[in-house]
């Protein structure tokens, strides 16, 4: 119990302050992303090929200025899923790790829906974060959290900051461990 007190305080306190320090827009969109997906285990700092969709729907959908993201999963750098229901035995360090490779499945999809360059993304407008976690579990917050500060440190405070939904669902596609889906806009 008090290992996952202090396992919850410490995400919290890394969290605020990677938030700050990234917040402030140091370096350019580019240079954040690659520096996000060389800590999560993309050695090359690239975005990795789009993942196709399991069924007969499109990976996003671009109308007018508005993109819709299906839900994004997470993929690890080898190319595999990260599957199974959330319980609470499951490891929050490797909860926020798979909500990580969620966040960075989803910026892939909205750099494809933006032609290639995401800095044509005016705007994260909402973020609806799913975990198929119990109904009591303690730490839905904290991934949803995670999401939402490591978009505004891709993007920045204006553009990466938005409205969000967490829930908690029985199962996900798939067996899927954690689900996003992300509203943006065009410029």
């Amino acid at each position: 119990m008090m290992k996952n007190i202090f396992s919850i305080l410490f995400v919290v306190l890394l969290s605020s302050f990677t938030n700050a320090s990234f917040a402030q827009g140091s370096g350019t969109l580019e240079e954040r992303l690659a520096k996000e997906l060389v800590r999560l285990g993309f050695e090359d700092g690239e975005l990795p090929p789009l993942s196709k969709v399991f069924g007969p729907y499109q990976p996003y959908v671009v109308v007018d200025k508005d993109i819709y993201l299906t839900s994004t999963a997470a993929q690890r750098p080898d190319g595999t899923w990260i599957t199974g229901l959330v319980t609470h035995e499951t490891n929050l360090d490797d909860l926020i790790y798979a909500t990580e490779l969620t966040v960075i499945s989803a910026i892939n999809r909205l750099k494809y829906a933006a032609g290639g360059d995401l800095n044509k993304i005016a705007k994260i407008i909402h973020v609806n974060t799913m975990s198929p976690a119990p109904q009591d579990y303690p730490h839905l917050e904290i991934l949803a959290d995670t999401s939402s500060d490591m978009l505004v440190r891709i993007f920045g405070r204006e553009v990466g900051s938005h409205a969000r939904t967490i829930l908690a669902v029985t199962s996900l596609p798939i067996n899927m461990h954690h689900e996003i889906e992300v509203r943006a806009a065009l410029k």
